[in-house]
């Protein structure tokens, strides 16, 4: 039996009856615990890893003085609470920094509840979630969010707000660098917010410091709102623990300041199962893989990548090294799941949620824009254009779709190895083997300066679309997937320095079943 098949018979062997709940966090089931003490829920909501039958429920409690606190949960079928279809109670302590996460079973697929928590009098704000469709179910329409990159300091979540407000989402994907573990000495001299600042002042590496920076992120009322509205699928990028972190070692990490890596790695890897809404048999810290699917009916399947620490080497120093046939973005086993799951996946589109742009990007030709990215790990990056394509000699994967983060930037491409071979690509017409949407971020400032992107768009005609400017090009995107096409629509905050709702409609990207290129769909009156 596989790692994860070990895990997950194991949580169904704890399970508790159907329409009930387990406990997915490590506490205990609470009995006859007494409590007196004082709490507040300062951190909100959150649910994730919707299944048809379940979901993870999150919340954190704040007691007053450090001693075990029973939390009590409830999951009804309409806002007001009144059909209320499961219920317990968990005990949550300093051990896990008083986050709770539990998971009721026996839901039913495809269809809104509604959830909260409580502690005595003390009561929760309300969440809305949504469970998966049944693998094999029609669906009619599938519509996601992807998100990445925010830090604290730079700005206002105001594209949280955007997303929490958006009907009829049916999850977010959060594609990465939820958190950041720079300090304020890594940040001086760039535009802080001051009253934006994030404790520690230090950089992230202890479990104290993760758990610190993760509670000040859930104290925003935009992530909050965000995560109350929407179930959410989440991967991590670098950030989660350190920037450019590969399997051994990060970029941002001085083994003789900081530390053994290992310890670091774990410690962030332990706060982030703590404080974001992910299933416990996941967990790298216990043996498992954090990489996963997820189908929804017969229209759309989910393939969620774990590309830092699944056999990730590091990013390469030259051009040379970026073509090295051995060099990984993730496991050699982590590609074979990826590419046998696609070809034997009944979903009609295949969307692949990762972190970093897997389409080239190149300074100069032959010179990779960014290291860390899938142009530093060209060879694996080729292995899965032509497992899409159908030249390894298996069949063709239909209908791809990535979505990615990272580069802080709208990106919008079509997937092809060469875009200067024009005898076998032609933008918009043929020659690509899958599309690329890739999210601007939430505050993260830009990797690209001002103006390249026109250049990167005359240097690779795959980059139908591009966008991305100082204060403007903040945002995320919205998937929006049927059996005729697939579309994309981009939103951006008119700004990040103050906290607003306003936001501007960027560019609507189409792939139609079938094909491989992308369409740009006409602009409307008063569209930019």
């Amino acid at each position: 039996m596989s790692r994860r098949g070990f895990l997950g018979a194991a949580a169904a062997a704890s399970a508790l009856p159907l329409l009930s709940g387990c406990d997915d966090s490590g506490g205990r089931q609470a009995s006859a615990l007494q409590f007196d003490g004082m709490v507040e829920f300062r951190h909100g909501v959150a649910s994730g890893d919707p299944e048809p039958d379940s979901v993870v429920l999150w919340t954190r409690v704040t007691p007053g003085e450090d001693m075990p606190v029973p939390v009590r949960w409830e999951i009804a079928e309409d806002e007001a609470m009144e059909e209320v279809v499961a219920h317990g109670t968990v005990v949550t302590d300093a051990s896990r920094d008083y986050t709770v996460k539990v998971v009721p079973r026996g839901l039913e697929p495809h269809r809104h509840y509604w959830y909260r928590f409580s502690v005595g009098e003390a009561r929760s704000m309300s969440g809305r979630t949504k469970t998966a469709p049944a693998p094999g179910a029609a669906v009619e329409r599938v519509r996601f969010a992807i998100t990445s990159c925010a830090l604290y300091s730079f700005g206002y979540f105001n594209a949280y707000g955007g997303v929490a407000r958006q009907p009829d989402l049916d999850v977010v994907f959060s594609l990465g660098d939820y958190i950041y573990e720079y300090g304020a000495d890594d940040l001086e001299g760039t535009n802080l917010l001051p009253e934006r600042h994030m404790p520690p002042s230090h950089a992230a590496v202890s479990l104290d410091d993760y758990r610190t920076r993760h509670a000040v992120y859930k104290t925003d009322p935009d992530l909050q709102a965000a995560h109350a509205a929407h179930p959410w699928i989440c991967t991590w990028d670098d950030h989660e623990t350190a920037n450019n972190s590969y399997d051994d070692g990060a970029g941002n990490h001085d083994e003789a300041v900081d530390g053994p890596w290992q310890d670091r790695k774990r410690a962030g890897i332990q706060a982030y199962f703590e404080w974001l809404p992910v299933r416990e048999e996941y967990n790298p810290n216990h043996g498992a893989d954090f990489y996963r699917r997820t189908r929804y009916g017969d229209l759309v399947e989910f393939f969620v990548l774990d590309t830092r620490f699944d056999g990730r080497s590091p990013p390469p120093e030259n051009a040379e090294e970026a073509v090295d046939p051995d060099r990984m973005m993730m496991s050699a086993a982590q590609e074979r799941w990826l590419i046998d799951g696609m070809r034997r996946s009944g979903a009609r589109w295949k969307v692949v949620a990762q972190q970093t742009m897997l389409a080239p990007l190149e300074l100069l030709p032959g010179e990779p824009f960014l290291a860390d990215s899938w142009s530093g790990y060209i060879a694996q990056r080729n292995r899965l254009f032509e497992a899409f394509g159908g030249s390894d000699g298996g069949p063709a994967i239909d209908n791809v779709v990535v979505v990615s983060g990272d580069i802080h930037s709208t990106f919008c491409n079509e997937l092809t190895p060469d875009s200067r071979d024009r005898e076998s690509y032609v933008p918009g017409e043929r020659g690509s083997v899958g599309v690329e949407f890739v999210c601007p971020s939430v505050t993260t400032p830009l990797a690209i300066p001002i103006g390249v992107g026109a250049y990167f768009r005359l240097l690779h005609p795959h980059i139908r679309h591009s966008e991305g400017t100082s204060d403007g090009g903040h945002g995320y995107a919205v998937l929006d997937i049927d059996a005729r096409r697939c579309e994309a629509a981009y939103f951006y905050p008119l700004s990040v320095l103050l906290p607003s709702q306003q936001e501007r409609s960027g560019r609507v990207l189409q792939l139609r079943e079938g094909e491989t290129v992308l369409r740009l769909m006409p602009l409307l009156a008063g569209d930019p």
